[in-house]
This record gives C-alpha cells, structure tokens and sequence, in this order.
C-alpha cells in the first residue's frame, strides 16, 4: 500500500518539487511562486444567477455552465 501512495508522489521520478515538500526532503528541486494578483471574477453570458450573497452587499453568486458557482458585482 505505501508503494501505491508513493507512486502518485513520485510520478516523475524523486526529482518532483511535491515529493520533497511532503517528506521534507533537502536539496530537493523548487519550483518559485509567482507574484500577481488573481483578477475579479465577472459574470459573463451564459452565466446563471443563484442569487445575493448573502455576507457581501453589492455582489450576487452565479453558476458557470461548468456547475462552478462564483461571486461576482451583482447585474
């Protein structure tokens, strides 16, 4: 079983950023992090309206057609 789950860590070898993070392992290979902002997610057409969020005046919680709901600036 420990090789099943290890498997899926090391699926390209033990030189995968992930398999040094989960068992902390030195001068394993780092991937950086980009520095950005996530931009704001808008409502677009074909996007369904669920309704108000509820804690966020101003904004309302709508469906993609993925099924992902989101919260964007209310129409």
């Amino acid at each position: 079983m420990a090789v099943l789950a290890l498997s899926g860590c090391a699926s390209k070898g033990f030189d995968s950023p992930v398999f040094g993070a989960v068992f902390g392992l030195s001068g394993a290979p780092v991937t950086p992090h980009t520095i950005g902002k996530i931009p704001e997610p808008e409502a677009h057409a074909g996007d369904r309206l669920i309704g108000r969020a509820a804690n966020n005046p101003g904004l309302c919680i709508f469906e993609n057609a993925g099924g992902r709901r989101f919260r964007a600036a209310c129409p």
